[in-house]
């Protein structure tokens, strides 16, 4: 057996899955807010979905929207890899569509901030912030994707997005010296595949806002869960012990 092997099964890698919200009463307490037009109402919970209630998270009705909704820290630091799913129910799409934010908490802290913090841009189909991730999906003249870190985005790229069906998306991460690899998927089609980001936050949390303009979409989410791995500083006695496995290990050979 190797070393790493025994490494995994010393514990050295656990994950922390977190269940952010599936809106009918599991998850965690989140904040929400709109940003843009003063008749511009935030989301809200709707009852009698396919799985249970979700959250509408635009209304095409309503012009000139921001909303967001924010998600507490879940104790990301030091992770090595992380996968954020949710599933989303797009409709009636015009403008200008959505994003992710993986938001360092060393930066903006605990509390919900507007998309654009730090100097850049505030639409919510982007998600550019300082120091953190950003992951947008532009609907707007065509369905167009971007991935950033620290407000610098990656070139676009084109993504399919079915009107009112309900579709997966999966983001996900993995550690490469001070930045990271991102992988994206929108209703299992690959929209960015190893994906180097220059930088990315030790401790993050959760954002995902949407925007309409003069034209209009609606935006339900639903299932959000985000998944990390870490790898804590072994202990002397842990350390200890996988020097003996090893010894032993050898000796077998």
């Amino acid at each position: 057996m190797k070393i790493t092997h025994y490494l995994i099964l010393a514990g050295i890698v656990p994950a922390n899955a977190a269940l952010l919200s599936d809106f009918d009463g599991g998850g965690l307490a989140y904040t929400e807010a709109a940003y843009r037009g003063p008749a511009a109402p935030a989301g809200a919970i709707v009852a009698d979905g396919p799985s249970g209630n979700y959250y509408h998270l635009l209304d095409g009705a309503t012009g000139n929207a921001g909303n967001n909704i924010a998600f507490p820290a879940t104790g990301t630091a030091g992770w090595q890899t992380a996968s954020l799913t949710m599933d989303i129910r797009a409709d009636r799409i015009s403008a200008d569509g959505f994003g992710v934010g993986f938001v360092d908490v060393a930066t903006h802290g605990n509390d919900i901030v507007r998309p654009g913090a730090g100097g850049f841009g505030d639409v919510e189909e982007r998600y550019l912030m300082s120091n953190s991730v950003g992951v947008g999906f532009r609907t707007f003249n065509g369905t167009n994707a971007t991935a950033s870190y620290n407000g610098v985005e990656s070139s676009d790229v084109a993504y399919s997005l079915p009107a009112g069906e309900w579709v997966p998306v999966t983001i996900n991460m993995a550690r490469s010296g001070d930045g990271a690899i991102l992988n994206a998927s929108i209703n299992g089609e690959s929209v960015f595949s190893d994906f180097a980001l220059a930088g990315a936050p030790d401790d993050f949390r959760i954002q995902i806002g949407g925007r309409t303009g003069g034209a209009s979409m609606d935006l339900d989410l639903d299932n959000i869960n985000l998944t990390t791995s870490q790898i804590p500083e072994p202990s002397g006695a842990l350390l200890a012990g996988l020097g003996l496995l090893a010894l032993g290990a050898r000796r077998k050979r």
